[in-house]
């Protein structure tokens, strides 16, 4: 970008802008980064400050770290204070990080809302917990102070193995299903038991399930969660950083009418709505945008596997292929495709 002159801007002068067609033609591109990882304080803010570019970062303040200790980054290597091999990138960053990456005008700090949870939607059982990483989000919901940490600890163990998993959504697009206590404790004695016969077991639990339905949370109580997700990350993160945070990065895509409405109400001036829903028809406000995102990442994601692509050019050729390069597009399905194939005659 910084060979092809691209600006780089912030959120808020993409919203003032954004309904000017001319703004199409202009090399300017706003960068935002999601979650709130480590890494954005030990790679990302030197780098963006070394180049004069600016990015925006949405942060969940349930994960960010209660540590105060500003730790090292790239900056340091540079200095020769440390070897980059001593850099710790895993993590979550703390709100001092947070603040002097705000406080530079380097990244701009807003909102991901306050938890990023995954919530069961349906009594419709789908699995069994034996440990799986792609059920890490049942430790953040048991021990909620713990989750700046699951990268780095162990937390498989916060979980009793056989609890029973039920379809799952993103929190702010769904009514939150409840199991049954008693069906799940009895889920848990028979894994003891049966847990090398992963169908058996299935099969047996969802007999019992008849028995103990659960319930889901009433319009009330989603309503009062939708506001806690979105009312309270906003006031947290406009406290500690003084200042307006008027864009909201919905976690994973996930939302609904209620959520987008709620948003419009907590003063959210746009957020990140995938196609699949038209924003202003969902709320009829033409104030409110949506803010349309092109992912960038060293990953080509296939049906089976996610492939790391150890390519220098590769997110310069991705990013030329979002602006619209028939070439570069080429390129990326072609890339794909052979991934795909080499898929099918390993298997």
């Amino acid at each position: 970008m910084v060979k092809e002159n691209y600006e780089t801007i912030l959120l808020e002068e993409w919203y003032r802008n954004s309904s000017n067609k001319k703004n199409g033609r202009e090399k300017k591109v706003v960068l935002t980064f999601d979650d709130g990882y480590l890494d954005n304080w030990v790679y990302v803010y030197p780098i963006l400050k070394k180049y004069n570019l600016k990015g925006t970062i949405f942060v969940n303040p349930e994960f960010i770290e209660d540590s105060q200790v500003v730790r090292s980054n790239l900056i340091d290597v540079w200095k020769g204070k440390i070897e980059k091999s001593q850099l710790a990138p895993l993590g979550f960053v703390n709100w001092s990080e947070l603040n002097e990456m705000d406080s530079s005008g380097v990244l701009d700090v807003q909102s991901h809302s306050m938890s990023h949870n995954f919530y069961y939607h349906s009594n419709i059982l789908k699995d069994i917990y034996n440990g799986q990483a792609n059920y890490d989000w049942l430790a953040w919901i048991k021990k909620p102070h713990r989750k700046p940490y699951y990268i780095t600890e162990n937390q498989k163990g916060f979980i009793p193995f056989g609890t029973p998993i039920f379809e799952f959504g993103r929190a702010l697009g769904l009514r939150r299903y409840f199991p049954d206590d008693e069906f799940v404790n009895q889920a848990i004695r028979l894994y003891e038991t049966d847990k090398n016969n992963k169908t058996e077991l299935l099969g047996k639990l969802n007999r019992i399930l008849q028995d103990y339905p659960g319930k889901f949370e009433s319009d009330e109580d989603m309503e009062k969660r939708y506001r806690y997700e979105l009312f309270e990350s906003k006031k947290i993160l406009e406290n500690k950083f003084n200042k307006s945070v008027d864009f909201l990065c919905w976690p994973g895509g996930g939302y609904n009418e209620l959520s987008v409405n709620l948003s419009i109400e907590a003063g959210y001036k746009a957020s990140t709505g995938t196609p699949r829903y038209n924003l202003t028809e969902l709320n009829k406000n033409k104030d409110y945008k949506r803010i349309k995102r092109f992912p960038m990442g060293s990953f080509i994601t296939t049906s089976k596997s996610h492939h790391y692509v150890n390519r220098p050019n590769y997110l310069v050729s991705m990013f030329k292929s979002h602006e619209g390069s028939a070439l570069h597009k080429t390129m990326y399905y072609a890339h794909k495709l052979s991934l795909m194939i080499l898929e099918k005659i390993r298997k």
